[in-house]
């Protein structure tokens, strides 16, 4: 159910510039990874998501919702979705998706929340991403994380 969901509304923005980076976590020596980071259009589903947790967060919505009204809502702004994938371990992505704030209205305009993902949860982003990938730059999520590790060894 979860991947037939996330395939109707998760979409990476190709028309944005997909990041190549790198993080860094310290176990008892610091050990750096490449990453992949995208941009992803902002569906119905993602807004509704977002909305919520704003809400519980005190802030006003960008969308009609539950009691919220269109004339109760922020409906000059949106939200940037963000979300990556790095080396770290095979077929990975990120805990949570990452969302901005955009909106001059909003008390906590630019700030950033998270949409946090279960284990089986970022399996299918990974999954999901990947598919898209391969379908629109005939790479997988593995080759581009190649090319993020050569850029960071570069870079070292």
């Amino acid at each position: 159910m979860l991947e037939l969901i996330l395939k109707d509304y998760v979409f990476i923005d190709f028309g944005t510039e997909i990041l190549y980076g790198s993080d860094q976590i310290y176990a008892s020596n610091p050990v750096r990874f490449a990453m992949v980071g995208f941009q992803l259009m902002s569906t119905t589903l993602l807004e509704g998501i977002a909305d919520r947790i704003r809400i519980t967060a005190g802030h006003r919505p960008m969308h009609p919702l539950d009691e919220y009204t269109e004339e109760m809502c922020d409906q000059d702004g949106w939200y940037d979705f963000y979300y990556g994938i790095h080396d770290l371990s095979d077929g990975a992505g990120n805990a949570s998706i990452e969302f901005i704030v955009i909106s001059d209205n909003a008390d906590d305009n630019e700030e950033m929340y998270t949409i946090d993902l279960s284990t089986d949860e970022r399996a299918v982003m990974y999954n999901r991403m990947d598919e898209q990938c391969r379908q629109y730059l005939g790479k997988s999520c593995a080759e581009l994380l190649v090319e993020a590790r050569k850029r960071m060894e570069g870079d070292s």
